[in-house]
């Protein structure tokens, strides 16, 4: 495919920077990097399916957001509206996606019932609130990851050969 006729096509130049540096980060041609990106697209597409598991990722996607949203503004505003919400989120993904999400759902209520009982004072706040964070950060991205896991990379994997013993 290296050598013989060429064409142009005309894209963005918002496109054409991200193929650039793509490129230069791999250290192909630019043209390799397409037909990569063209090749991943065409094996998405063949699979039975595969353009029905594209609303997945967007799925994944969508709640993924949605709970770090409802994190940042539990932290943001400890509220108990903003507690309910939170919850609510967790629920759904729970339900929904049928995510273990007992780790976060401990975190939020330890990181709310922390935060509450807090000196006003934002340096002696910040100094308490560290681990309650810590400890919420981690099971958040945990969760992350299972939906990740969950809705997507597993639609990937090869399938697991039983092993011989």
């Amino acid at each position: 495919m290296g050598q013989g006729r060429w064409k142009r096509v005309t894209i963005p130049v918002e496109l054409y920077e991200k193929i650039r540096e793509r490129a230069e980060y791999r250290k192909v041609a630019l043209w390799k990097v397409l037909l990569d990106a063209y090749t991943f697209y065409e094996s998405i597409t063949k699979r039975a399916g595969g353009l029905q598991e594209l609303p997945t990722v967007d799925k994944a996607v969508w709640y993924m957001e949605k709970l770090c949203m409802s994190i940042g503004a539990l932290k943001e505003n400890p509220s108990d509206t903003n507690l309910q919400k939170t919850m609510r989120t967790v629920g759904q993904i729970r339900e929904r996606l049928k995510v273990d999400t007992s780790i976060l759902e401990r975190a939020v209520n330890d990181y709310y019932s922390t935060v509450v009982k807090l000196p006003e004072n934002p340096v002696e706040r910040h100094e308490a609130v560290d681990e309650v964070t810590l400890e919420l950060n981690m099971a958040l991205k945990s969760v992350l990851f299972e939906i990740l896991y969950r809705l997507v990379i597993r639609e990937f994997l090869p399938e697991q050969q039983p092993q011989s013993t």
